[in-house]
C-alpha cells in the first residue's frame, strides 16, 4: 500500500473496530439488570463479561476481520476520518455484507493461531497476544486428549468453540456468575448483527406496558396479561437468548414480575417443564431462586 493507502485503511480499521465494539458493548449494557438480582445471573449479563468479551474481540477477532480482502476491499475513496461512520453504517445494514462474513470467519478460525496472526493489511492493529490464548489453545489440547470432554466429540461449532465454553464456565463459576451453556457461544458470534438500539426499543416497550398495567389509576390501566404479551413478542423477535435475558432483566428491574409473574410466563411460552428449561434455561434457574410475595395482609403488619 502507498502512504495515503495506509493512512486511509488505518483509518477505516479505527472506525470498523470503534462501531464493533461500541454496538456489542452498548447492546450488553442494555441487557444487564440495574437492580440487584436475587440469584446469580448469567454471565453475559454482568459488567465483568464486556471487559472480557471486548478484550477477546481487539484480539482475536478483529485482526482476523481486517486481514480478508473482501474487508479491506472496503475502504475505497471513502474519507473515514470525515465520514466514514456514516458510510459504514449504510454497509454493515447489508446483513450479507463483508464485515460480518468476516466476523463470523473469524470466530470459526478461533483456534487456528496462523490465522488469528496474520498481518491486518498493512494497518497499525495490536498484534494478538499469544498468552491471552493460550489458555484456550491448551484447552484444546487437554479435550483431545481426555477424549473431547463437553461437546469434543461434536463436529463443527461444537468442537471449535469448545475452548472458549470452557474459559467462560470457568471464569464465571470463579466470579460467581451463571455462564453459558454450551451451545450459546454461538451468541457471542452474532452479536454485532443486533443493533441497540432495538434492544432499547424493546425495553422501553416493556416498560411502558409495565407502567399502564400497574401504575396507572384503575380506570386508565391497561388491560392485565399486556406486560406479559410484551415481553412475549420480544422473546421471539429478538435474536436466539436475547429475548430470554431481556424477561430475566424484567424479572429483576419491574416490580410485579415476580415469581408467579415469571412461573405463569415460562408456562405459557413451553408446553412441557423440559422444553422451558431447554428453551429458556437462564429463566428457569433464575425462576428457581426467585422468592414468592408476601401475602397482602403480611405486607401491612407492623
Amino acid at each position: 500500500m502507498a502512504a495515503n493507502e495506509n493512512e486511509r485503511f488505518d483509518q477505516f480499521a479505527a472506525v470498523l473496530s470503534i462501531e464493533l465494539l461500541e454496538r456489542t458493548k452498548k447492546s450488553m449494557e442494555l441487557l444487564a439488570p440495574e437492580l440487584q438480582p436475587c440469584s446469580i445471573l448469567p454471565f453475559i449479563q454482568t459488567p465483568s463479561f464486556v471487559e472480557f468479551y471486548q478484550e477477546l474481540v481487539r484480539v482475536g477477532i478483529l485482526p482476523v476481520v481486517l486481514s480478508r480482502r473482501p474487508v479491506r476491499a472496503i475502504v475505497g475513496d471513502v474519507d473515514w476520518a470525515r465520514e466514514g461512520r456514516e458510510y459504514l453504517l449504510t454497509v454493515l445494514d447489508d446483513r450479507s455484507n463483508a464485515v460480518f462474513t468476516a466476523w463470523e470467519y473469524a470466530w470459526d478460525s478461533l483456534w487456528d493461531e496462523r490465522k488469528v496472526g496474520q498481518d491486518s493489511g498493512g494497518g497499525s492493529q495490536t498484534k494478538p497476544k499469544k498468552g491471552f490464548f493460550s489458555a484456550l489453545f491448551g484447552r484444546k489440547r487437554e479435550q483431545k486428549a481426555d477424549g473431547g470432554g463437553e461437546g469434543g466429540g461434536e463436529g463443527g461449532e461444537g468442537g471449535v468453540m469448545a475452548g472458549l465454553h470452557t474459559m467462560l464456565t470457568e471464569l464465571g463459576e470463579k466470579r460467581g456468575f451463571l455462564p453459558l451453556f454450551h451451545d450459546d457461544v454461538r451468541i457471542l458470534k452474532a452479536l454485532p448483527r443486533l443493533k441497540p438500539g432495538r434492544v432499547a426499543q424493546a425495553w422501553k416497550e416493556i416498560s411502558q406496558y409495565h407502567h399502564q398495567e400497574f401504575y396507572l389509576p384503575e380506570p386508565e390501566q391497561a388491560k392485565p396479561g399486556v406486560t406479559s404479551e410484551c415481553l412475549q413478542k420480544w422473546h421471539y423477535n429478538l435474536p436466539d437468548k436475547i429475548g430470554e435475558f431481556l424477561v430475566l432483566k424484567a424479572a429483576v428491574d419491574l416490580e410485579h414480575v415476580n415469581k408467579p409473574f415469571i412461573g405463569k410466563y415460562i408456562r405459557q411460552s413451553a408446553r412441557t417443564q423440559e422444553e422451558a428449561e431447554k428453551g429458556m434455561p437462564y429463566l428457569s434457574i433464575y425462576w428457581k431462586s426467585m422468592r414468592n410475595p408476601a401475602p397482602v395482609a403480611e405486607r401491612h403488619t407492623l
